[in-house]
């Protein structure tokens, strides 16, 4: 499960200053390589922060970084980084973490590496402050006040002070401290006005009331701590009040801010003034103010050298970092970069995969697609530059709906992508669901089509060619609608549990037996029939090329595969609980979503053997955490730092094959329409060529060849050869021939027939969808 970017600058402050006591979770072990191959799909670059909060700065900076569950750990400017055994503990300030267990408070400074023990005193709590003499303690007395105490460290021969000064408090709170004293916000409900913040000076061991409000019964909303200067804000009125000289106090006005700290003779504010994300600095004797940060993303933090930290971008500068701000010898405030930051990688939240195409949404400031190049011959790799892209805008309002989430995308095999979105995101009612169809090219051509009806949900299936198979529930029924991409067109099949969809061809259960029948999509007939073996009504069913996969009830009785030139039934090794879609299957292999892993089972050798698991991936299913090239035989993962992972299976993929067809059994090349043939693969081309065969006199002529395709060859034919010259009118046998990009299962033929007249040409190729 990704963690949110959206969290509270309250809440932020609050684990600074009170810290957690939890252990840190590890990191997760990386996942041995496929032995197939794999090849990682960097993660984009985003603009947004980077998902990690300060909670220190001293000669490092410790960080928790909330991308992923990651550790809190110390991390210094030359690379040095050192995980924090029990995150920032009760206390952190400079480079020092306090980390307490039963029998005593462990020190630890991770630019030095020295750990100092304080031992745990009977009836005293651990404080959340602590100095390089001093650590805070706490004990009830018989009244139920907190009575503070300091005990002495290694190098502190006092072991044990007690704190004077000031009135009783039943329970504090620290919001912040350093190396000389601690603010404390308290209460104390008994007393009329038993809320409001104290000073401990550790050097006199005393507490200091510190100013109210004036005429407000309440005490100031937000308190920082500086090392010249007290901060305390009440709306947009700040009181500086000296450290050194109580009686000393500075009004300033600072228009809404969200952060404050001073530095210096400074006031260090994050304002809400306007649109603008400006941190500036306010002089303490009044003046004009100076901005020194462009953007502030969470809490500022009060670093060892009394300057104010974090993570942030300077002027002029878009670079997010930990930035420090400190007073230079004139006084000035002065920004310099502490700690660079790796760049936050935009969000990656659905991926579709078909014929080595890859496309992924991307979220940052804006939605986006992006696509990339998978190879499809010799070792396995991906093109880490995007080879088109599209960006949602008032012009494109659309783009980011074919890669939707709601219902899914799917790549269709032959250079689109299809996905599936709703008007409303809640359709308890019923919405209007509509498809929305992009050819996966920069500037490709779009287009939306609406579902009938008004479902409560629908969920896009699988995409083969010109075909989307779509399920939608309405009214508390499941129907299976074939969607004609091309047409513009909505099939609607009968209320049916399941179907399979390749090519042309739709696969759906014959009886109660196993058998399965494949509705020709393009008239309607049925030309095939294969017995799974399950002796079952199949509950769920997928079809890929020769390759079934089906079980016999909700809960994933009897869940196997069928290859069918082998008349081989595979039982799989799992139960697929979750019915449609937690199982896809591939050209040989089957990937199983389940428990927060992915599995990959190889079938190929007629058995399923287990090749590869992933178990640290972004789990929501197909197309949301990963997706099965369907026309390649590789399968790709959304790992949880945004990179997409490209995994091979081995052994060999089914031999290539045409799917689907549309072919003109007339061509009367005068005419501007009917002249387009369309041939559609199951597995990238390395090259292909068309001739037409006289049968008369026997002779065969090459009218186009072509290279590497991925889909579909297309091509509108103006009657004349390679070369330019006419072919004469008659009738021809025309014959396809397809080399596999892969290597495997050699040379692919077709034939069919054309009559060829009138006048001829010059070949174009016309825009789809």
């Amino acid at each position: 499960m990704r963690l949110s970017r959206a969290v509270g600058a309250a809440a932020l402050a609050l684990a600074t200053s009170i810290g957690s006591l939890a252990a840190a979770p590890t990191a997760a072990t990386a996942a041995a390589p496929a032995p197939g191959g794999e090849a990682v799909l960097g993660a984009e670059p985003g603009a947004y922060a980077p998902e990690v909060v300060l909670h220190a700065a001293g000669k490092g900076m410790l960080l928790k970084e909330r991308r992923n569950g990651q550790p809190t750990s110390w991390q210094h400017a030359d690379g040095r980084k050192t995980p924090a055994d029990c995150g920032p503990g009760i206390a952190a300030f400079g480079d020092e973490v306090a980390c307490p267990s039963a029998t005593d408070l462990k020190i630890r400074d991770f630019s030095t590496g020295a750990t100092e023990s304080v031992p745990a005193v009977a009836n005293r709590a651990w404080g959340n402050a602590f100095s390089p003499t001093q650590v805070l303690a706490t004990e009830k007395d018989a009244k139920g006040w907190s009575v503070l105490h300091l005990l002495g460290r290694a190098n502190e021969p006092r072991k044990d002070v007690p704190v004077t000064g000031s009135g009783p408090m039943s329970t504090y709170a620290v919001v912040g401290s350093d190396a000389h004293g601690a603010i404390f916000e308290y209460w104390n409900p008994a007393e009329e006005g038993g809320h409001g913040h104290r000073y401990l000076d550790y050097a006199t061991a005393t507490l200091r009331e510190l100013p109210r409000p004036s005429g407000v019964d309440a005490a100031y909303n937000k308190v920082a701590l500086g090392s010249k200067w007290i901060a305390m804000l009440q709306f947009d009125d700040v009181v500086m009040v000296s450290r050194t000289d109580p009686s000393v106090v500075r009004p300033l006005s600072v228009p809404g801010p969200k952060q404050i700290m001073p530095v210096g003779d400074w006031l260090i504010a994050d304002t809400t003034s306007g649109w603008d994300d400006t941190v500036s600095a306010y002089p303490v004797d009044g003046g004009a103010s100076r901005p020194v940060l462009s953007r502030l993303d969470g809490p500022l933090v009060l670093g060892a050298d009394g300057g104010a930290y974090g993570l942030s971008t300077a002027v002029g500068s878009g670079r997010w970092a930990v930035n420090g701000i400190s007073a230079d010898a004139q006084g000035a405030p002065r920004v310099r970069e502490a700690l660079p930051l790796p760049t936050r990688p935009s969000d990656r939240r659905s991926i579709a995969f078909a014929q080595g195409d890859l496309s992924a949404l991307h979220i940052d400031q804006t939605q986006s697609v992006l696509g990339y190049r998978v190879s499809v011959a010799g070792p396995l790799s991906v093109a880490q530059a995007p080879a088109w892209r599209c960006d949602t805008s008032p012009e494109d309002p659309s783009c980011q709906h074919a890669a939707a989430r709601q219902g899914g995308n799917a790549a269709t095999g032959d250079g689109r992508i299809v996905g599936l979105a709703a008007e409303s995101t809640s359709c308890s009612s019923g919405c209007v669901f509509t498809a929305y169809v992009r050819e996966a090219r920069t500037g490709g051509a779009h287009r939306a089509l609406k579902l009938p009806g008004a479902p409560q949900w629908a969920g896009i299936e699988t995409a083969s060619g010109r075909h989307a198979l779509i399920r939608v529930r309405e009214n508390g029924t499941d129907r299976l609608l074939v969607l004609d991409i091309d047409a513009g067109k909505v099939l609607d099949v009968k209320p049916a549990s399941t179907a399979g969809l390749w090519g042309s061809l739709l696969w759906q259960p014959e009886g109660d037996k196993g058998v399965v029948a494949a509705t020709d999509l393009r008239t309607g007939q049925v030309t095939r029939r294969v017995d799974l073996g399950s002796g079952c009504r199949p509950y769920e069913l997928q079809a890929n090329g020769d390759w079934f996969y089906s079980t016999c009830s909700a809960e994933g009785a009897a869940a196997a595969a069928y290859h069918v030139p082998t008349q081989k039934r595979i039982p799989v090794p799992f139960i697929a609980e979750k019915p449609h879609g937690a199982v896809q299957l591939g050209d040989g292999y089957l990937a199983h979503d389940g428990d927060g892993r992915l599995d990959v089972y190889n079938l190929r050798s007629g058995t399923a053997v287990k090749e590869h698991r992933v178990d640290e991936f972004a789990a929501g299913g197909p197309s949301i955490g990963f997706a099965v090239d369907r026309f390649g035989g590789r399968l790709a993962y959304l790992a949880q730092d945004e990179t997409v992972h490209v995994v091979g299976v081995t052994g060999s993929t089914s031999p290539l094959a045409v799917i689907d067809q549309s072919v003109p059994g007339t061509l009367d090349s005068r005419s501007a329409t009917g002249r387009q043939a369309r041939w559609w693969l199951s597995k990238p081309a390395s090259s292909w060529k068309l001739l037409v065969r006289d049968p008369a006199s026997g002779i065969s002529t090459v009218v186009r060849t072509g290279g590497e395709t991925r889909g579909a060859i297309d091509l509108t034919w103006d009657g004349k050869d390679q070369s330019g010259r006419a072919v004469g009118n008659g009738s021809y046998e025309w014959t396809l021939l397809v080399n596999p990009a892969d290597g495997k299962g050699g040379q692919h033929s077709t034939t069919g027939s054309v009559t060829l007249s009138g006048a001829t040409s010059q070949a174009g190729r016309p825009t789809r969808p």
